[in-house]
This record gives C-alpha cells, structure tokens and sequence, in this order.
C-alpha cells in the first residue's frame, strides 16, 4: 500500500510519523528546513562542549519511551535522581519546589507562606477558570504572589490572569506538584530538602547529547530531505513548493510545523482560519550559552530564577549530565531567556548581563575565563495555554482536517508535549493516515 504523503519536519514526531507509516506500507517522504535532524532535541557542538536547547531530559515510562528510547539506547544511557533547586535572589538557594522545601526562604516569608496555605486550606471547594486563581485556591498568598505567579509571568510572558489551567495535567503527574499541608510544614522545618515533584528519575545519554533520542526512530525513516523548507502551499491544489524550488503534489501531509507559520506558508488559507493563528501565543527561547575553564562549576541539575532582573528564568549545567558535554577540566552553562510579542527580547549586551547575574548568584567567579561563548534562538518555544487557544485550534484543526493537512507534535497539535509524547503523537498520525489511505 502506497500513497504520496509529506511529512514536514525531522523532530520527533516527525520522524515518528515517517516511522511508523514505513512499518504500516505507506511510503512517505520527509522534510526539514534545518540541516539537521531532531528538532527540539537536537544538540549543538561547539568547540568540544554539547549544548542541548535548553534543559532536556528523558524521563517517559510508557511503550514508546521503552521502545524507541531505553532498549534500543540502554547501555547509552546515565541515570540520575533530579537535582533541582530555586534561587530565591542573590546566593540565596533552596530545593526545588518552594512549596515543599521552604525552610531556604526567609524566616518571615517561611511564615507567611504556612500561615496563607493553611488559610487556603480551610477555603470551601471553589471553582477556578484561571492560573491565578487555581494557584491561590492551591498554595495560597504568599506561595502564589512570590514565586508562582512571579515565574508564570517571567516565562510566560503573560499575566497569570490569560492563562487557563489545561496545561496543568500530564500522563506523569501534574507539571506543578500541589503538597499536602504535613508536607508544606515539614519543608518549612526540615532542612533536609523533601523531593515533591512529577520528575524525580531521568536519563540522558552517556555521548552525543540529548540530540541522540532521534537515532532509534531516524534509522527507520527513509526519503529524508534536510536543508529544505516549505516555501509556500496550495491547499486546494494539494501543491507544495519547497524552498529548492521543487513542487511537489501530495495527497497528505503530516505537518510538525508551527502553526502560526503553516497558516501564514498556506497561501489558500481561509480569512477566519488566519484570524485564528493570529490568536495563538506562545513564548519563544534565547539559550545563552558558556563555556567555563574550571571544572565543577555549579550544583545539581539546573535550577529556576524568580527575579525580573534576572534575565534567565532557568539554568543547566550540562557537564553534570555526561561529561563529554565539556572538555576535560570545563564545565558548561546554559541560561534560558524567554520572549515574546507581547515581551521581545532585550538583545543589548545580553551576554554580559548573564554572565553578571551568574556571578552575583555566586555561580560563576569574577576570575573564570569564558572558554566559548554561543546563543541558540528557538523561535517556537513553549505555547501559551491562554482563553484563546481552544477556540482557535478548533477553526484550525477543522480547515487542515478539510484539506487532509495532519496536525502532528507539539507545535502540529499546539499542545505541551514531552518527548515520548511527542513519538506517541506522530504514531497516533500515522494510523490515522493509514486509515484514510486505506479507506480511500
């Protein structure tokens, strides 16, 4: 069984699709702008060091996780215990999540913080629409005002008040851990930091970065064009130019690519449909990263900042995730930067402005010597979970669904998806076109 199908884009639910549609008799061809493959996952070599776009872990426990991760990589892999810590301002630190280990805070803040979760405890059961307002009814004043809705609008971008709370869920637990009032308490005494949190154990290759998640499902994938994005598409025609200058015709297409820009690259895309796109929100990433001339620099995994002075709303340390990230004697840093329309990015002296907040969080030394210095810009980052968003992925997904255009992934689907999410995505995609196919 054969049809001419298009699969746009090489991450992981790209080449999931194309995989998986291999295995199913359907031949398929695939295309990445990039020179690259991996997408989102890919890992940058500069000078001896890796850098991954941004903090990238595996940490899936479902059969795609052990079929196209853990047994094809296996001996490939570390395996850690996440060590995730806060910056509460300056060099004052403490475990990750605050509302289970607030003993690091202030003695007053601590205070605040038990006194206003008990409150909200004692609240009658509401209902929340918002963010904002699910964070106050979950942890109360001081937990929500100081660090929750502090951090949401840091990377984000938005007030805590556009966002609706869909995101909050996940097959491997809530992306915000919500502790029971023993917990709060006992982080609030306890100096010994409680581990509260969906992502506790994960793995990361032992070589090559976390780019060589793509290798199981790349080896199964065969008609792969990198170097070649979309120009524009005729949906009416069922016609796609590249930006080669090839044309092509195609019954299907599996469409990995954001949004905003496949309705923009659809020159035939209704009016209503494009008013939609408009809509959507989403924060875009700066990854400044440094190469450091002494080993060992930092503690744990990586670790969140709260302060709007900082630019950085996350660090990593990507020595401590396999040592041939950095050369021997090197240690590595990569700060994430969030941006977007409605906050561009302030791009004057960037790099010096993360290297002095490094430094006055006590991270870097005034005497280390910055072996390389790189920035990787990730223009589709993360999608905002605003009161825009289902109403407008309703009008999208109807018209690509009218014009056999497959939403794939997280920027296909416009969803928060992990890694194996995103492999389990591009299978559920390619039965669906082997159904359509099939049916045809």
């Amino acid at each position: 069984m054969s049809g001419s199908v298009i699969v746009l884009g090489a991450g992981l639910a790209g080449l999931s699709a194309a995989y998986h549609l291999n295995e199913l008799g359907i031949v398929c061809e695939v295309f990445e702008k990039e020179p690259y493959v991996g997408g989102h996952c890919h890992t940058k070599q500069v000078d001896g060091f890796n850098f991954d776009e941004g903090a990238h872990v595996f940490f899936g426990k479902d059969e795609y996780s052990q079929r196209f991760v853990y047994e094809p990589l296996d001996k490939d892999l570390n395996h850690f215990h996440a060590d995730i810590w806060n910056n509460y301002g300056g060099q004052r630190y403490g475990r990750y999540p605050v509302q289970a280990n607030a003993h690091a805070l202030t003695p007053e803040q601590t205070t605040r913080c038990v006194l206003d979760f008990i409150a909200a405890t004692q609240q009658p059961e509401q209902t929340v629409r918002t963010y904002a307002e699910w964070c106050h009814a979950s942890f109360g004043k001081t937990f929500t005002e100081e660090f929750m809705l502090r951090y949401a609008r840091k990377v984000w971008t938005v007030e805590p008040e556009e966002l609706n709370t869909e995101w909050l869920g996940s097959k491997v637990g809530g992306r915000i851990s919500r502790p029971s009032l023993e917990q709060v308490v006992r982080g609030a005494v306890d100096p010994n930091p409680q581990t509260l949190n969906y992502l506790t154990e994960f793995s990361y290759p032992t070589n090559g970065g976390f780019g060589r998640l793509a290798e199981p499902l790349l080896a199964g994938v065969q008609n792969l064009h990198t170097g070649c994005g979309v120009a524009k598409i005729e949906a009416a025609a069922r016609r796609i130019t590249f930006t080669n200058g090839v044309i092509q015709h195609y019954e299907d297409i599996i469409s990995t690519v954001p949004l905003p820009t496949l309705v923009k690259l659809t020159v035939d895309a209704p009016a209503e449909v494009r008013a939609a796109a408009d809509k959507l929100m989403w924060t875009s990433v700066r990854c400044v990263n440094l190469g450091i001339a002494r080993a060992d620099v930092g503690t744990g995994n990586w670790g969140y900042f709260y302060d709007h002075d900082v630019p950085f709303f996350r660090i990593s340390f990507p020595h401590r995730f396999a040592p041939g990230n950095a050369p021997a004697g090197h240690s590595s840093i990569s700060c994430e930067i969030a941006y977007s329309r409605r906050k561009p990015l302030d791009e004057a002296g960037l790099v010096e402005r993360v290297i002095d907040c490094l430094c006055d969080a006590g991270i870097l030394q005034h005497s280390d010597r910055i072996a390389i210095q790189d920035q990787t810009d990730i223009a589709y980052a993360y999608v905002v979970f605003d009161f825009n968003r289902t109403a407008s992925l309703a009008i999208i997904h109807a018209w690509m669904e009218s014009v056999d255009l497959y939403p794939c992934g997280r920027f296909g689907e416009w969803g928060y998806h992990w890694s194996f999410e995103a492999i389990e995505s591009g299978h559920r995609v390619a039965n669906r076109v082997f159904e359509r196919i099939r049916k045809a």
